[in-house]
């Protein structure tokens, strides 16, 4: 029987993936898309050929198998499982890639697989013009057997690449995701610290940036919101605190990235960082 695909939440990650889905994800029946601003979802569909927009959940929950997620926070998605599993939900695949913390998942996997269903965690690494272009890295978690389903529509279709956590818990794909959060936030502060470095001792950023293309010419290009990267950082400093981590270098990148938010506004990315460090070395926030 051929699948139908559902994807609930049209932000801008949700929007880049789904179209992605659309596109090359060779589905057998249209897209169904809901979003909770039904204008959204209609616009939406109005970009693809094979899809089609659902004003109603338990509608898109009652005609789907699949039924793919992407929303803002946990309080979200807490309000469209509530709607949706109070259907019959037996047999159904739940995917989410909400940004949402590693016990707040395993939580919502528990429910869903108690009311009949599968469940897979599948977060990504990138921002939403990485989701438009397909270039995000995503996590899978959860079954074997329920990750093998959507394993499809991953790398190449949405992604370009897969960290395959399958078997394990799905909370591991969001801690996963988290720790990644640390590499991405410090990797970005140690470089603006070399580049700020370089500017005072004359050697001209322009030097270090030839050096991390010789060391790492293959390396991610992540390039998120302050507003959305600080949100993540919350949450990332509630599991450290909660397991006694110590993440110094991490703090030292947050506080950065809120300078730069005070100073750049809320629009500004992680690039910001960089112009933080700069101000505080004396140098004008703005390198140009």
């Amino acid at each position: 029987m051929a699948s139908q695909i559902a994807f609930v939440g049209l932000g801008q990650m949700g929007q880049g993936i789904s179209g992605n889905l659309i596109a090359k994800g060779k589905l057998e029946k249209p897209l169904l898309l809901w979003n909770r601003t039904t204008e959204r979802a209609a616009g939406h569909s109005t970009k693809f050929e094979h899809c089609e927009h659902v004003e109603s959940l338990i509608k898109l929950t009652q005609e789907s198998n699949v039924i793919w997620i992407c929303l803002q926070d946990e309080k979200a998605l807490q309000h469209v499982l509530d709607e949706m599993l109070e259907q019959n939900v037996q047999g159904k695949l739940f995917v989410d890639s909400s940004t949402i913390s590693p016990n707040f998942t395993n939580a919502v996997a528990e429910r869903v697989i108690n009311s009949g269903a599968e469940f897979v965690a599948a977060p990504v690494f990138g921002d939403p013009s990485m989701a438009k272009a397909a270039t995000l890295t995503v996590i899978p978690a959860g079954k074997e057997e329920s990750v093998n389903r959507i394993l499809p529509y991953l790398e190449g279709v949405i992604g370009r690449a897969v960290v395959n956590l399958s078997g394990e818990q799905p909370g591991q794909a969001s801690l996963l995701k988290f720790i990644g959060n640390v590499m991405i936030m410090t990797s970005m502060e140690t470089a603006a610290e070399m580049c700020t470095f370089a500017e005072k001792t004359k050697l001209g950023p322009s030097n270090i940036l030839k050096l991390f293309e010789a060391l790492m010419p293959t390396s991610p290009h992540v390039v998120t919101g302050a507003s959305q990267a600080l949100a993540l950082a919350g949450k990332v400093m509630g599991v450290a605190k909660a397991t006694g981590t110590s993440l110094k270098s991490y703090e030292v990148a947050v506080q950065h990235l809120k300078d730069a938010k005070k100073l750049a506004g809320p629009d500004t990315s992680l690039l910001g960082i960089y112009g933080a460090i700069r101000q505080e070395s004396g140098l004008p926030y703005d390198n140009q």
